[in-house]
């Protein structure tokens, strides 16, 4: 029967079957972002976006020292370190001391989804290989929202769109989308160059609500690279925020593989008789009785 079908007839259908396909195909993938008319001299967004990525992919390390603040709902006070000493390197490796008064009350080494904490005046830690789920993030999310908030060689030109600029002021609002399926925002940035760094940042969840809200302010230079010197985080679904406010900051400094070795810090910690604790079910020394700044 097919080979006795007219010709013309066979190439309407596959035509009306490739229209078929690709409708189906949008509308999976969701309506496309309209483009907002913008003032003469705006930039382009993909020029943009490769200057941050730029700027932030530059800084492969940084040692810095300054006062660290954290407020969680589960300790009433706020706490307070300002002797603190913070060790970061790119992508996702972060080691934190807290001081106070000189002694060393906590630490915090953070790789690849995995974190310890230690209480070295209490003799006990707390170690997880996986990232925590909290209510709307984990603690993965919560790392990469203050120092790396996106991979931006991989994001999708179709998917960026600036929505405001100002001349005078040099700054910009750029949206990012994402498809999950349905085409939905997933993140605003306030940025200012050029070279382009971000002021502030908003990550909002599939229900629109806002679930990370970055500050970066105090903006210093060092071998061409623009970095903050204040970071400050609000993460409202955890009724969560915390601050960094860096006094001195070292670019591109070696630090050794040892300071995110997890498993290696845990080992000796087990060794020297700390006690293991799991503070997300309460177990262990309240973080008040540890942190707080009288």
């Amino acid at each position: 029967m097919f080979n006795r079908c007219h010709p013309k007839r066979i190439l309407s259908k596959i035509v009306l079957f490739m229209m078929i396909i690709f409708y189906a195909g949008c509308v999976r993938l969701g309506n496309r972002l309209e483009t907002i008319p913008l003032p003469p001299g705006a930039p382009d967004k993909i020029e943009l976006v490769k200057g941050l990525a730029e700027n932030e992919t530059a800084m492969t390390s940084f040692r810095a020292t300054g006062t660290v603040v954290i407020k969680i709902p589960e300790v009433e006070s706020t706490q307070i370190s300002r002797e603190s000493t913070l060790h970061f390197r790119y992508p996702n490796n972060l080691y934190v001391i807290g001081r106070q008064y000189g002694t060393r009350i906590i630490e915090l080494t953070y790789t690849d989804d995995a974190f310890l904490l230690e209480f070295p005046t209490r003799r006990e830690y707390c170690l997880r290989l996986t990232a925590e789920e909290f209510n709307t993030l984990t603690s993965a999310d919560i790392v990469r929202e203050m120092f790396t908030p996106e991979s931006w060689q991989t994001l999708q030109e179709d998917l960026i769109r600036i929505t405001f600029y100002d001349e005078a002021s040099q700054t910009a609002t750029v949206e990012l989308w994402v498809r999950d399926p349905k085409l939905r925002l997933k993140r605003t940035l306030l940025v200012q160059g050029a070279p382009w760094v971000i002021l502030e940042s908003q990550l909002f969840d599939k229900g629109g609500n806002i679930i990370a809200h970055t500050t970066k302010s105090e903006y210093h230079e060092q071998d061409g690279i623009r970095y903050p010197t204040q970071i400050e985080t609000q993460f409202p679904g955890e009724k969560a925020w915390m601050r960094f406010t860096m006094r001195r900051v070292d670019v591109n400094v070696p630090i050794e593989d040892t300071a995110f070795d997890i498993s290696g810090k845990a080992d000796k910690l087990e060794y020297r008789g700390f006690q293991r604790v799991d503070i997300f079910a309460g177990e262990g020394t309240a973080v008040e009785e540890l942190t707080t700044d009288n």
